[in-house]
């Protein structure tokens, strides 16, 4: 006769009473032995706490305290104390931008860009400027007199801006070249191209006078090269009636 049958229970009775003494036992172990590292990682932090108010009262600096975790009270010691550094500052605003040899960057969010021809050394309220950044609640006054500060010595020529406006607004602009077409037709002497260029030369250019307009507006156009900038100025004045002197063969 088994030994539990003794007390009247029958073999299901006791299994059952078995495997929950048996989950009690085991969850029993597992709280001693989370409460065992429980006091050893308190034990351990607090350690490092002494160590490093040891430290901080020896060198005269403080130290941040690093996880116990991490490192151990013997390697903490070999820690150097590093001097503090300033925070590297990146560029956010993924735009620079130059005015004559000045470049400036903004990280305020863009909220306009504005596109004007004017009068070097010339540009007032007036239309277009007036309306254009009223809108955008830039301060005219100040645009107009950067603008004629950084284009004061290209009087009588018409020098495009590119006009960033920003949602602080504060704005900055880039200078452009001038037309290809004005340049043509000052080369060529005239006021206007013609009116029908398909059928009428009005004017004539040299080869030295297409590569000076190229290299001017080269930083504005898509070309690789001198040769390439001169085709495309080549294209704008054959469109406006001048023709191009032929390249001499010497």
């Amino acid at each position: 006769v088994k030994w539990y049958t003794w007390c009247g229970a029958t073999d299901i009775t006791m299994k059952r009473r078995t495997i929950l003494l048996g989950s009690i036992l085991l969850n029993a172990l597992l709280v001693v032995v989370l409460v065992k590292h429980s006091i050893r990682g308190e034990q351990l932090a607090s350690a490092m706490r002494t160590t490093t108010r040891s430290s901080a009262a020896i060198t005269g600096r403080t130290l941040t305290p690093f996880s116990s975790n991490c490192m151990s009270q013997n390697s903490m010691r070999n820690v150097p104390l590093m001097a503090p550094q300033a925070p590297i500052q990146h560029d956010t605003s993924a735009r620079a931008f130059r005015v004559g040899r000045e470049t400036r960057v903004n990280a305020a969010k863009v909220t306009q860009i504005i596109k004007l021809a004017l009068d070097a050394g010339k540009a007032n309220p007036a239309p277009p400027v007036g309306p254009a950044l009223g809108a955008a609640g830039v301060n005219i006054m100040q645009f107009c007199k950067e603008y004629n500060a950084a284009t004061s010595t290209k009087a009588g020529q018409v020098i495009p801006v590119e006009i960033t406006v920003f949602a602080d607004r504060s704005f900055t602009f880039i200078l452009k070249t001038p037309p290809a077409s004005k340049l043509l037709l000052k080369a060529a002497g005239l006021e206007k191209g013609s009116g029908t260029p398909d059928k009428e030369t009005i004017a004539t250019i040299t080869q030295a006078q297409l590569k000076e307009i190229a290299e001017i507006k080269m930083p504005d156009l898509n070309a690789k090269d001198i040769d390439a900038a001169m085709r495309i100025i080549a294209g704008t004045a054959k469109n406006m009636g001048i023709a191009i002197e032929a390249p001499s063969t010497a």
